[in-house]
């Protein structure tokens, strides 16, 4: 298995559960999503673009602020890109053109846009690539404002993985095994562990050719009220709900009693409280 393979499978798995996604984890996201909004200070008229939108809820943001401007987002997950529309329509936003385009080749003309913007989209394989684009497409005084996750210690992401290992399905079809090669060669990979260190992001930026870089330390309260809510939260990505889902009945049903109980030994007040440790960039090429 080679890194575009991985690619390809985790963004159908995210494409497979869109719909999901969007009602599980989006509002958990929208907190980061109001930073980046508040770093990045988009004016009317401006030309902003979204890497890696997932199901437009930056893109949704950025429209109102930029009007009658349009904000072009883009995700390599059509099943994303598809949520993404159902929610600009709902919200009544016309101004934003979502594309499935890869963010490490835009194809976009160079020194075309005022800002870029991005909420956790920045991709593990090929991020030199992608920042090497941004720097491409945007105007010489535009700015790149994004956040990545840092390093922190997870006691319920901790707790599911345990949980996982001991109910998954030790004999998987073909499908679940080529999901779980491909999670697992993702987690490994250098290039994910490199996306959480801001000093090698910022020497990456350095190198696409921007010259000031900051970087802020963000501290995020992540709230799941139930506790139970952590699953639906977590199983709302392909990859974990393909294991749940590829269990035997009685290896699902242990699995989900032994994760109820660990959430609400983890939890205080009845109600479950971890925190994220996240960066904020911001950077210019001048």
């Amino acid at each position: 298995m080679n890194p575009e393979e991985v690619v390809l499978l985790l963004a159908d798995e995210y494409s497979r559960m869109a719909e999901t996604y969007d009602r599980n984890v989006t509002p958990q996201f929208a907190p980061i999503a109001e930073r980046v909004l508040g770093a990045a200070d988009p004016k009317p008229g401006e030309l902003f673009l979204d890497l890696g939108t997932g199901t437009g809820l930056l893109a949704c943001m950025v429209a109102p602020r930029v009007a009658p401007q349009n904000v072009v987002a883009i995700d390599l997950a059509d099943g994303a890109i598809a949520a993404a529309t159902y929610r600009a329509a709902g919200l009544g936003i016309k101004t934003v053109r979502f594309e499935m385009m890869d963010v490490r080749n835009i194809v976009y003309r160079g020194g075309l846009f005022d800002g870029v913007v991005s909420n956790l989209g920045i991709p593990y394989f090929g991020t030199d690539r992608c920042f090497r684009e941004v720097a491409r497409v945007m105007k010489p005084a535009g700015r790149f404002v994004f956040t990545e996750w840092g390093e922190f210690v997870d006691p319920p992401q901790d707790a599911l993985m345990a949980a996982l290992r001991r109910h998954r399905n030790p004999d998987p079809p073909r499908k679940l095994a080529e999901l779980r090669a491909a999670s697992e060669f993702a987690r490994s990979s250098d290039g994910f562990k490199a996306l959480r260190d801001p000093r090698r992001n910022a020497g990456l930026l350095r190198a696409a050719g921007f010259g000031t870089i900051d970087v802020a330390e963000v501290d995020h309260p992540a709230v799941f009220d139930p506790p139970e809510s952590y699953l639906d939260f977590r199983l709302s990505w392909g990859v974990f709900e393909a294991e749940v889902s590829g269990m035997s009945p009685d290896a699902r049903a242990s699995f989900m009693e032994t994760m109820k109980r660990e959430l609400r030994s983890l939890a205080r007040g009845g109600r479950l409280e971890t925190r994220w440790a996240l960066h904020l960039y911001a950077a210019r090429l001048r």
